[in-house]
């Protein structure tokens, strides 16, 4: 790796340590794509939330409402900074960077909401990400008020039963509504499941393009950022074998049989993990003949 991605990868390690309301959130994005874009400059990005948030406050009156700061953040995010989700080409890895996002104009719904929750908190607006299934929303207020945004819709309003509808795609509960239903397609995210979030589409879109390094790279962080994360070392180790790392992988897989939960469907891992030992065998020797 090299001096200004190892670098980056300390950066976004230190930016993780910390509890997860104590993460800068922006911040640990900025590390993520400093990784690929060496000359990334951290202030200037800063600089640019700063100054969308002085152009929103510009706008504001002292009887502003809630509704009027929504209004404004809206018109300095999509009209006068140009933002907007890029369904022309979704899955274009540089939607998944806040810098790349920030320059181009161009995002997907998780980026345009770290942005979006960023600005909004520079104006006095608390948000929290809401990691419905395959969507990324926001939400600011609390029970009667509160209020769901879409940046990816150009920050369109949605009140809690048409996001109930989105995320079931329009059909209704056999039973209802419940209150975990809702939890459940609803989910508020904290900052280091955004992340994780952010990451895991990152390693799917680099591994869809067969580009593996930077699939595991992504793969890597996920697993600094959540060790725990049992599923993701089945990922790394896969991603691992496929740079020819098989040593890694053997480490990897191991560590996901042994924290894999009672009744999970280990079997093509056993498998797996018995070839890829052959393989780190192989490369160690023909190492220890080079």
């Amino acid at each position: 790796m090299e001096t200004h991605a190892k670098q980056a990868r300390e950066s976004f390690a230190q930016a993780v340590r910390h509890t997860d309301a104590e993460i800068d959130l922006f911040a640990a994005c900025l590390f993520i794509a400093a990784e690929e874009y060496p000359d990334l400059e951290t202030d200037r990005y800063f600089t640019k939330l700063d100054s969308l948030a002085g152009m929103v406050q510009d706008r504001l009156t002292g009887s502003s409402s809630t509704y009027d700061r929504l209004a404004n953040l809206r018109e300095v995010v999509f009209e006068v900074a140009g933002l907007r989700g890029n369904s022309g080409n979704f899955y274009d890895p540089r939607n998944s960077y806040v810098n790349q996002v920030l320059d181009r104009g161009l995002g997907i719904p998780i980026t345009l909401s770290v942005i979006y929750r960023e600005v909004a908190a520079r104006t006095g607006i608390e948000m929290h990400g809401i990691g419905m299934p395959g969507h990324f929303l926001l939400v600011t207020g609390s029970g009667g008020d509160e209020i769901f945004i879409d940046p990816y819709h150009r920050g369109g309003l949605l009140s809690r039963k048409e996001c109930l509808s989105l995320a079931m795609r329009g059909k209704k509960p056999a039973g209802g509504t419940s209150p975990a239903l809702s939890r459940h397609l609803l989910p508020v995210c904290g900052n280091r499941s955004t992340l994780r979030r952010l990451l895991t589409n990152l390693k799917l879109t680099h591994a869809k393009k067969r580009d593996y390094k930077r699939s595991l790279a992504a793969a890597e962080r996920i697993q600094m950022l959540d060790p725990q994360n049992w599923r993701n070392l089945s990922d790394l180790a896969r991603l691992q074998a496929e740079v020819g790392d098989f040593v890694q992988a053997v480490e990897s897989l191991s560590a996901f049989l042994d924290r894999a939960p009672e009744g999970a469907d280990t079997r093509r891992a056993q498998d797996a993990l018995s070839q890829l030992r052959e393989l780190a065998r192989k490369q160690a020797a023909a190492k220890a003949n080079s």
